[in-house]
Formats: structure tokens, C-alpha cells, sequence
């Protein structure tokens, strides 16, 4: 998460979503009083906070931050879920190989929904909280248009790519655990209209 009071903007970071990317990206336009969760193992590091989660919600920075929350452009990014859970599932392969030792499958059938859908981070029940979700796949083109400053740095900047060797994450899935994440995420599924 990130709150920047001289550019008078708010992001609310996901999960594989480069999220990461963009804090890197963003990390030299801040200023002394302005406010990042970080990414320490990414090399972005936290400024005025102590929070441990940089995955924090509008209702945190609502709660801490009022009048930035009703004052600033705030936007978060979201993902392909069926492309958005493949890349999940290769992170922890990288990271945390025991969480998935026993195959794609067991890890969409019992994954804690809340550590991959975040909604909740965006959302309160169906109202957007945020003034734009931007659209992963289209990430250079979307912040172009953005208030915020960018210059073009999401063409060279990639802070956890690499991981992952299935591109195509369509071959990952069998109809059950297609539907599993088609219910999981429905809501940013009719959003843009994602397609299998």
C-alpha cells in the first residue's frame, strides 16, 4: 500500500498482480512524509509504518487515513483468476515448495480463498471503494492514463517475475478446478469479463 501526499494518490496492492513492480516503480517519487507498507524483500522499504501485511485494504486506509481515503485517487490492480491462481501456485513453489508438494489440483482445492482472491481489499460487499481497477494485462497502457506519475517504468520493471514455467495456465486446470476459481472470483470475472 501505498499513500503519496504530494501526488494525491492511493494504492491498494494485490496479490500477483505486480504489485511489487509498481511499488518499486513508484518508491522514488515518494517523499519523506508519505506512506509505503514495502516490499523489503524486493528491495522497497517501508516509510512511516510499522505494518507487517503490504496488502492492505480500503477499510484500513479508510479507518487511518480519512481524509486522503475521501480525497485521493486511489486505485489497485487486478488479475486473470485463472492465470492470477497458476502464478500463485509457482510463487509458493519458489518460495514455500511444502504449501504445494501435493500438485495444482490439491492446491486449488484446498487453498484459503482469502490469501488469493482479494476483493475484500477493493470491495465492501459489492461497491468498488476504489476510483479505478486497473486491468493487469493492460497494465503499461492503463497507467498512462493514470494521475499519477509514469514514465513507461512497467516496460523494464519486474520485481518477481521468472518463477514460472506454464505460460499457458489453461493446460493447468481440470473442470473442477476451473469452476473452484470461476466461484471463487466472480466478481472481477464479470468485472472485465474474463475468459478461460
Amino acid at each position: 500500500m501505498i499513500i503519496s501526499y504530494e501526488h494525491k494518490f492511493i494504492f491498494i496492492k494485490t496479490r500477483k498482480t505486480a504489485g511489487s513492480s509498481v511499488e518499486s516503480y513508484l518508491f522514488p517519487y515518494l517523499g519523506k512524509s508519505d506512506v509505503c507498507t514495502g516490499s523489503p524483500g524486493d528491495g522497497t522499504p517501508k516509510i512511516n509504518t510499522t505494518e507487517i501485511n503490504g496488502h492492505k485494504g480500503w477499510n484500513f486506509v479508510q479507518q487511518n487515513f480519512k481524509d486522503e481515503f475521501d480525497n485521493y485517487f486511489k486505485f489497485t490492480i487486478e488479475r486473470n483468476p485463472w492465470d492470477k491462481y497458476v502464478s500463485m501456485y509457482y510463487w509458493y513453489k519458489h518460495t514455500k515448495p511444502k504449501k504445494v508438494k501435493n500438485g495444482f489440483e490439491h492446491f486449488i482445492k484446498n487453498l484459503d480463498k482469502l490469501k488469493v482472491v482479494d476483493t475484500r481489499l477493493y470491495l465492501d460487499q459489492e461497491t468498488i471503494k476504489v476510483d479505478k481497477i486497473i486491468k493487469y494485462e493492460d497494465l503499461h497502457e492503463q497507467f498512462l492514463k493514470l494521475p499519477i506519475p509514469y514514465n513507461g517504468e512497467l516496460l523494464t520493471t519486474f520485481k518477481k517475475g521468472g518463477v514460472r514455467k506454464n505460460k499457458e495456465y489453461q493446460s493447468m486446470y481440470t473442470e473442477e478446478t476451473k469452476q473452484i476459481v470461476a466461484d471463487h472470483s466472480k466478481f472481477i470475472i464479470d468485472y472485465f469479463e474474463y475468459k478461460f
